[in-house]
């Protein structure tokens, strides 16, 4: 976890659905991935803080 936003850092894994609706892992991270508070794809997003802020 993240101690300044409290973000979880999770591993990534890529899999497919078998037969009996089972998950087969196909490919996964060596470790866990830093999460992104925010979309990089959503326009003003590189403005927002990636730490918690008291709201009013």
């Amino acid at each position: 976890m993240d101690k300044t936003n409290h973000h979880l850092h999770k591993p990534v894994m890529i899999g497919e659905i078998q037969a009996d609706g089972q998950f087969s892992v196909v490919w996964q991270t060596d470790g866990p991935i830093r999460a992104e508070p925010w979309s990089p794809f959503i326009p003003g997003n590189d403005k927002k803080p990636d730490y918690a802020v008291k709201s009013n």
